[in-house]
């Protein structure tokens, strides 16, 4: 599962966790980085090394599911296994030691599927794609005014560790300066964008190349996060469908409590209201904003998926 961050790739993984027989790993290429380029002979080792891995950040990722690999008490033990680690974590030395503890799967068989999910390893999801045909990838889109607002307000919170030293923007800027350059916007027209500009070109550099490669490749499934909000049961039948799962009880139960949860919702939040969620950023974002980002994204192919950027707000 890879998706740009803020676009609804939390939830998206925790549908596909939720069912009795994967084995999910929350963004291991964060603690266990892919090598960049990554060769395809050096697939099976990286895939095997997430696999295995069973560091806090990569498997604390809640909620936790009945698993038809694991047995009941096993799912307890690890819970509370899992909550002192994170417990630990808040706790001063020596206990803090803790927090590093590895968490035991507590398997009793292998599981039948491994889910991984990742919000940067776009260059990798396409050697994985065509290196491995029997592999399935699922690359979700957000509008980019949803997703836009959602970083900025994120920033402003200070949840982001910045990307570039000397800027206060939690993307590559780098990275996303070439590509902007390729589109004929230099870096001083660059810098003198508006930030939420900035931010939809930082949309366009990790979402584009992604798409361009992943779209033809006939074991990619593409999702629109709005479309996922919109009818969250109907879109997540497909998505296992796609990914060789049946449809089942508790992932249908998953999706109906967080889809219409009506409490407050944090930031991280994997419970909140879907269609709420989706629909935020036509309230809460300043009008300059949307109508700055929409001058980035409606000349970026993937405007098509969302008509309003053609149109003024």
């Amino acid at each position: 599962m890879l998706g740009a961050p803020r676009s609804g790739t939390t939830w998206l993984a925790k549908i596909i966790d939720s069912h009795p027989d994967v084995l999910y790993r929350h963004e291991p290429d964060a603690t266990l980085p892919s090598p960049s380029p990554l060769m395809p002979a050096a697939l099976p080792a990286l895939l095997a090394r997430w696999a295995a891995d069973r560091s806090p950040r990569t498997v604390t990722k809640r909620p936790f599911f009945p698993k038809s690999w694991q047995p009941g008490w096993a799912r307890g033990l690890r819970t509370l296994i899992a909550s002192a680690v994170s417990a630990a974590e808040r706790m001063p030395p020596p206990f803090k030691a803790l927090a590093d503890l590895r968490i035991p799967d507590l398997g009793v068989r292998p599981a039948p599927r491994l889910a991984i999910k990742s919000i940067g390893w776009a260059e990798g999801a396409v050697v994985l794609a065509q290196t491995l045909p029997e592999s399935r990838t699922i690359f979700i889109l957000r509008h980019p005014c949803g997703q836009v607002a959602s970083v900025m307000r994120g920033n402003r919170q200070l949840r982001f560790e910045l990307k570039t030293e000397g800027t206060d923007m939690p993307f590559d800027e780098a990275a996303t300066i070439r590509f902007a350059a390729a589109s004929g916007i230099d870096e001083p027209a660059f810098q003198a964008l508006p930030n939420a500009a900035k931010y939809a070109w930082s949309w366009r550099a990790f979402n584009e190349p992604a798409y361009a490669a992943l779209a033809a490749q006939p074991n990619v499934h593409i999702v629109l996060y709005e479309a996922l909000c919109a009818d969250p049961g109907l879109v997540a039948r497909r998505i296992l469908k796609f990914a060789g799962l049946d449809w089942n009880l508790q992932t249908g139960d998953f999706i109906a409590r967080s889809a219409a949860y009506q409490g407050s919702a944090g930031y991280y939040a994997i419970f909140r209201n879907a269609v709420t969620a989706a629909e935020a950023w036509r309230t809460t974002m300043p009008h300059t904003d949307q109508e700055a980002v929409r001058l980035v994204a409606a000349a970026s192919p993937m405007a098509r998926f969302w008509p309003d950027l053609m149109s003024p707000a």
